[in-house]
């Protein structure tokens, strides 16, 4: 038994013991063992030795449906962790159906509805994985610290990647760094602080990103986490490259030296770093040896600006500012594309890379001094204004979305109050019709003001997802087949009568019109047929006027059938 899987025996034994305890309670499914011992296994974050028994397992041939949606969870979490290749959610997906109607599985409902949204961000779709992490936020339990650290971390790296304000990733990962204590879990709670550190550090609140930063490296150390060390010393390098003091660019410098020559994701990262300090340092031979490692072609977007960079304080160290100039417009350029063609995607790291504080060097003694201060500031602010006018465009257009939708839930809750005397006029509505309209309205405020709350930006997948939720509590033919007889009764068989003379008439056309015998407000009919917009209403009265080949609106069609 390796030395990894010896510290997580006693883990795994409390879990196969509590598990088997709560099986015998009758609460959940009796699991396959093999599928427990995996979920064990990623808990003691082993994900390589999950993944392996995981994908030995058919798990089309699981015996129980809860079988195989356990085995798509716990699938689906191991590829996430150990990075592989996902092209799809269609396993993830087998595993939130199943819970989605399965009460007393809350835990495993989380950690899909997180799957989920993890799959769905790895696939490119942020605001539906955003929707999909508030989701896992909503049904965890209180007490469900680890899921709860979780969904907030990457709720936190969606606003970090994405800049959705100053501080929503700050507060995001905080509320994470929290539940990862309560757990606890030393190995998320460093991650974690080195995220706020870091997060800090993009906004320049460089005491907080110091303190953050501190707090991970002694834990780290503490934990002997080599990896989550490399990435949080090269966040701390970051922090102290483009500082203006003399002590903090050899801080960098060293950290990178040290760091580079070691096999690790931040290989690049932390070449660049040291070839970019060492220029700042003029020390040119140095700087080349490093940049001479760095192959183009694998280099991301980010890293290409830095790359330029280094040629760029290598060119202002010995005086050549029109090659300054051309790098850093290079630079700028790389930078211009990646707003372009993502909009806000890691736009802290772009302003970061642009911040006029990489400028000032107080080193620079040379004449045109002025000259490339000038070029950066201009720079500097037509980068800024294309991100404030690109900003606010899209927040005037959420506002203006927003408040539509705001108008459309108040003019609700005035018909609600129109709603309650109308019904009381209805003296030949039976009582249960009446309570089942009220139902009907009242559920379909609730969906309105959800939909609204996650999707207003978007009416598009508002719409769609406003359907979704309808087709679910949409009324059943008990309640239109009630309504029918009720217009029936007070207008002379008008439903009967008009099927009768227009046979081409649907179903829809006849609820519609038994709804508008009772002179119901709009958002009324909207509620009991389905439609998240007015003018859906008033398309459907035209067009079944129309069927009907009445000269007049449908209220004067109605009318024609009133009882004498």
């Amino acid at each position: 038994m390796n030395k990894s899987l010896r510290n997580c025996f006693p883990v795994i034994v409390v879990v196969v013991l509590m598990f088997s305890m709560v099986c015998c309670q009758g609460g959940t499914p009796d699991y396959d063992g093999r599928l427990v011992q995996a979920d064990s296994l990623l808990r003691c974050n082993d994900p390589d030795s999950a993944l392996r028994l995981l994908s030995g397992l058919d798990g089309a041939k699981l015996p129980s449906a809860g079988d195989r949606a356990y085995h798509a969870l716990l699938l689906t979490q191991a590829q996430y962790r150990c990075y592989a290749d996902i092209t799809s959610d269609s396993t993830i997906n087998v595993a939130l159906d199943y819970y989605r109607h399965h009460d007393g599985e809350r835990e495993k409902l989380t950690r899909a509805y997180i799957y989920q949204g993890a799959v769905t961000e790895v696939l490119g779709d942020a605001e539906a994985a955003m929707a999909c992490y508030k989701q896992a936020l909503s049904v965890a339990a209180p007490t469900d610290h680890f899921n709860l650290g979780y969904a907030n971390m990457r709720v936190g790296s969606i606003y970090r990647d994405y800049l959705v304000n100053d501080s929503a990733d700050i507060m995001s990962l905080k509320q994470a760094l929290h539940h990862f204590g309560q757990v606890p879990d030393s190995f998320y709670m460093a991650q974690c602080l080195s995220t706020i550190g870091s997060s800090y550090s993009a906004i320049d609140m460089i005491d907080s990103a110091l303190f953050y930063l501190e707090r991970a490296d002694t834990l780290i150390k503490s934990l002997k986490l080599n990896t989550l060390e490399v990435l949080n010393l090269r966040y701390l390098a970051d922090l102290k490259m483009f500082g203006p003091d003399v002590e903090d660019i050899v801080v960098a410098k060293n950290i990178a030296v040290k760091l580079a020559d070691k096999d690790t994701d931040e290989h690049d990262h932390l070449v660049l770093i040291a070839a970019y300090t060492l220029a700042r340092l003029n020390k040119a031979d140095s700087a080349r040896y490093y940049l001479a490692q760095v192959e183009m072609d694998r280099l991301s977007d980010g890293l290409r600006i830095l790359y330029n960079f280094c040629y760029a304080e290598l060119a202002r160290s010995r005086g050549d500012f029109g090659q300054f100039e051309h790098y850093f417009r290079r630079a700028d350029d790389i930078g211009d594309s990646l707003l372009s063609n993502t909009l806000q995607l890691r736009l802290r790291d772009v302003e970061a890379k642009y911040d006029n504080e990489v400028l000032k060097n107080k080193s620079i003694r040379y004449r045109y001094n002025w000259i490339v201060s000038l070029i950066a500031a201009a720079l500097l602010a037509g980068l800024l204004l294309a991100v404030i006018v690109a900003m606010r465009r899209k927040l005037a257009r959420r506002q203006r979305l927003l408040r539509q939708s705001e108008d459309a839930i108040e003019r609700l809750r005035e018909d609600m109050a129109l709603l309650t005397e109308q019904l009381n006029a209805h003296q030949a509505m039976s009582a249960e019709l009446k309570q089942t309209i009220w139902s009907q309205v009242e559920m379909y405020s609730q969906l309105m003001e959800k939909h609204i709350t996650t999707l207003a930006g978007s009416p598009k997948r508002f719409s769609e997802a406003f359907e979704r939720s309808y087709r679910k509590n949409r009324p059943n033919d008990a309640f239109w087949k009630a309504f029918r007889s009720y217009a029936n009764g007070k207008y002379n068989d008008i439903i009967t009568r008009s099927l009768e003379a227009h046979p081409s008439l649907s179903d829809t056309d006849l609820n519609f019109l038994s709804l508008c015998c009772c002179g119901f407000p709009t958002s009324v009919i909207m509620a009991c047929m389905g439609y998240n917009d007015a003018h859906s209403v008033y398309n459907k009265k035209r067009r079944i006027a129309q069927a009907l080949g009445t000269t007049e609106d449908i209220e004067g069609y109605i009318r024609s059938f009133r009882k004498l």
